[in-house]
């Protein structure tokens, strides 16, 4: 008999039983992590033919559990007909595509990996795209899965989007269709969208791109000038005068500010203005007052209407969404100092130190340990423990007195402070 025909009959042994068969699927699992031939596999639930088959090849007696050793499974090989035939040869014949180690899958997987960002990187070399798709070279930055730095179906869109974020302010569909070609190619819900973003959070330092508020998200594409909600997404204020880029005055704020109304601004008007002032003022230094609430900001605009009074006053509606931000990046460029008050909360707090750490000559309003006063509201755990992220000396104490007395306080109560800091103001 040839070499291959007995190769061939080798082969056809263990297929014929089965029992040989499950055993030499398990070595070769073995051989996938080890690197090489050995190891030990248990061999369960074998039936009475499995038990006679094995003890038959081992010449050793088996139940219906047995351990083995490559060693043992090796030399009983060596007392067959097919003994001349090497042993991981014919197992290898048997399950080809299961002997690559887990150190060369891992190898090629590297290399494929690596091959792909190379090709991007000399397609979009520079700005944020270079910077991202050399953090995902140097392991900096990690994607959903191993198989995700081989798809450049995902890779490529985020590559070119980050190459070509927009300078003037520019709406989602319209950014995604230009770099796309698809208005839907870069939603939150797509893979894309979802990368993309994490790009955009890993490149404004987030130590965690994997999961982000919605504010958050709408926040990263604001500082890139694209705007997701610029309707629904609006700031209240009062008492504001606005100009274009170009220097031109957008009437209806000083019209709203005459008039003593409030205005709800969607994000789409904020980011027409480049410059605002006071409705008594042209240009110059001059106070905008910030609260948290849609109620405390309704009582304080009652009393101002009813004294005649013009004074800024912006309401955050209890959280900072991105026309928030967008209105208090342009009243800060202006040269507007930012006074605000919150609830006494780790919440309120929280937003506070927000605002604080982004706007440096900001201050809080009635907003420190001495105005905290006593309440039946306990706060949870859960609650105190977000006051550990709150970074500003200027709120220290009134957060360390909020984790102590474990109760929230309403600004509700500081109406009347309040009130009289805009009287002054606005005579």
């Amino acid at each position: 008999m040839s070499d291959r025909q007995l190769r061939t009959e080798a082969v056809r042994y263990f297929r014929e039983r089965p029992v040989l068969m499950a055993a030499a699927k398990r070595f070769c699992q073995k051989y996938r992590s080890l690197g090489h031939w050995g190891g030990r596999i248990c061999l369960r639930n074998l039936g009475t033919e499995d038990q006679q088959v094995l003890s038959a090849f081992l010449r050793r007696a088996t139940v219906d559990s047995a351990t083995l050793a490559y060693a043992e499974f090796l030399a009983a090989w060596g007392k067959t007909r097919f003994a001349e035939v090497p042993l991981g040869e014919v197992i290898g014949a048997l399950y080809p595509e299961r002997l690559t180690t887990r150190q060369q899958e891992a190898q090629g997987q590297e290399q494929r990996r690596q091959h792909l960002l190379l090709h991007l990187l000399q397609l979009y070399p520079d700005g944020p795209a270079g910077q991202w798709l050399e953090a995902l070279m140097m392991h900096h930055v990690r994607l959903g899965s191993p198989a995700d730095y081989e798809r450049r179906e995902l890779l490529e869109p985020v590559a070119r989007a980050l190459s070509m974020l927009p300078q003037a302010y520019e709406r989602l569909p319209f950014f995604a269709n230009r770099v796309c070609g698809n208005p839907h190619g870069l939603d939150m819900e797509s893979e894309t969208g979802r990368l993309f973003l994490r790009a955009l959070a890993y490149l404004a330092g987030y130590a965690d791109t994997g999961s982000l508020s919605m504010a958050v998200k709408n926040e990263l594409l604001y500082d890139q000038h694209i705007l997701r909600e610029d309707i629904l997404n609006f700031a209240t204020a009062y008492g504001l005068r606005a100009w274009t880029m170009g220097g031109e005055e957008i009437l209806y704020w000083r019209e709203a500010a005459i008039d003593g109304a409030p205005l709800n601004v969607p994000l789409r008007e904020i980011v027409r203005g480049e410059r605002f002032a006071s409705c008594r003022e042209n240009a110059g230094a001059f106070r905008v007052f910030i609260v948290e609430n849609a109620g405390v900001f309704s009582t304080l605009l009652d009393n101002l209407q009813a004294d005649g009074l013009c004074v800024p006053l912006l309401c955050l509606h209890g959280q900072l969404k991105t026309a928030s931000w967008a209105l208090l990046d342009r009243l800060a460029a202006s040269g507007a100092a930012l006074f605000y008050s919150g609830d006494f909360d780790p919440e309120g707090v929280l937003m506070a130190d927000k605002i604080l750490q982004r706007y440096p000559g900001a201050q809080a309003w009635h907003f420190t340990e001495e105005e905290y006063g006593p309440s039946k509201v306990v706060i949870p755990d859960s609650r105190l423990k977000k006051l550990e992220q709150v970074i500003s000396p200027a709120l220290a104490p009134l957060a360390g007195a909020i984790r102590q007395r474990r109760e929230a306080f309403y600004q509700e109560s500081l109406v009347p402070r309040l009130l009289l800091d805009l009287q002054r103001s606005g005579i």
